[in-house]
């Protein structure tokens, strides 16, 4: 058996997901995001105006789950969505922060399909130690979009 240990990750896992994820449908999700600044007029420091939301755009994307099953009575089943890590990694780097953990943190919902989904937790599938597929786990929003 190979010594994988002193092996570099070459990126091969990662150009995969892109392309299979894009072939299964990929869609484009956009995470919502508070504004990076804040709104220094009078309005804006008493909270009249309403802050808007970026929205990052993370493709490709495939959302599944929802309807077809309930774990609990009550309880709306989780949505998952698998996102491509080059996505996520482009994000983060625009945006300047420390990894995809903060970025997810940040954020605020999803936005798949014109629904707001929210982020209930966030895991990923690595190769070499190289992330190559985020999967978040939704549950659709009560106030929609």
């Amino acid at each position: 058996m190979a010594d994988l240990s002193t092996q570099r990750s070459c990126g091969i896992a990662q150009r995969v997901a892109t392309a299979m994820l894009r072939a299964a449908g990929g869609a484009t999700a956009c995470l919502r995001m508070p504004p990076l600044s804040g709104d220094s007029s009078d309005q804006g420091q008493l909270g009249l105006d309403a802050p808007g939301f970026l929205s990052l755009p993370l493709a490709p994307a495939v959302l599944r789950g929802g309807p077809r099953r309930s774990p609990r009575a009550g309880v709306p089943p989780p949505y998952e969505l698998l996102v491509a890590a080059e996505a996520v990694s482009a994000q983060v780097s625009e945006l300047k922060l420390s990894s995809a953990e903060a970025l997810f943190a940040q954020a605020n919902g999803v936005v798949v399909g014109g629904k707001l989904f929210l982020i209930e937790s966030v895991s990923t599938a690595q190769s070499q130690g190289t992330p190559y597929v985020y999967r978040l786990l939704l549950r659709e929003s009560a106030q929609g979009s």
